[in-house]
């Protein structure tokens, strides 16, 4: 079974303000993926926008769905670039694809915990509220021996998938933390991504995700 939404309009459509809430899902989607634990499977195309129009069997199909428009590389080439910037990230950056299991617990003295899961407000997230649109984790650094390039970094993602905009607080855990911009799915090209994640700081330790929208923040080296 598949589920999806077309916000609106079922197939192409030139409302823009449908095309641009479908492109923002697609950068969240992407996101979700490369800032993930375990290894991410990308299908070629994905970094372009080559849909085959929502059909996941197309394999089978040697026809326009199934084929690679190449039009697509400069038609979308924001995406491309959007693509480009999370791959290198997580290349480069060993805290978001730990080698084992994630605990909860610091690795050592001093240090955040390797996962910590938060709500909106700040608070420990409650497993149990199914009604809730909004979730912040943090990925605790640890201390890494090799490359500068590759130097583990914290990490702090927060999702927001409801239909309004809603006001996050960072968590107690997570203050006094230099925190630099990477993603901001809900941004424009260029600044939704900054591909050496030294965008804007939050303001006085509050940020507003609008609706169905992910930002990602980057501890300064």
């Amino acid at each position: 079974m598949n589920y999806s939404c077309n916000y609106g309009v079922e197939g192409p459509t030139r409302r823009q303000a449908v095309r641009k809430l479908r492109a923002r899902q697609v950068r969240n989607f992407l996101s979700t993926l490369f800032l993930s634990q375990g290894v991410p499977m990308l299908l070629s195309g994905d970094e372009c926008g080559r849909t085959q129009q929502g059909n996941n069997n197309a394999y089978c199909q040697d026809n326009p769905v199934a084929w690679f428009d190449w039009n697509l590389v400069d038609e979308n080439a924001d995406l491309s670039r959007f693509c480009r910037a999370l791959i290198a990230f997580r290349r480069r950056q060993p805290t978001v694809r730990h080698a084992s299991f994630l605990v909860g617990e610091p690795s050592g003295p001093d240090l955040l915990p390797d996962v910590s899961w938060f709500n909106a407000d700040g608070r420990a997230v409650d497993w149990t509220n199914t009604s809730e649109h909004s979730l912040t984790c943090v990925f605790g650094a640890w201390p890494t021996a090799g490359p500068s390039s590759l130097v583990a970094r914290h990490v702090m993602i927060f999702t927001h998938s409801g239909p309004h905009p809603r006001e996050f607080t960072i968590p107690r855990l997570a203050e006094g933390i230099e925190w630099r911009l990477f993603i901001n799915t809900a941004a424009d090209s260029p600044e939704d991504v900054y591909p050496e994640a030294d965008g804007p700081s939050p303001i006085d330790g509050k940020l507003l995700l609008l609706d169905h929208s992910l930002m990602c923040y980057v501890a300064a080296k």
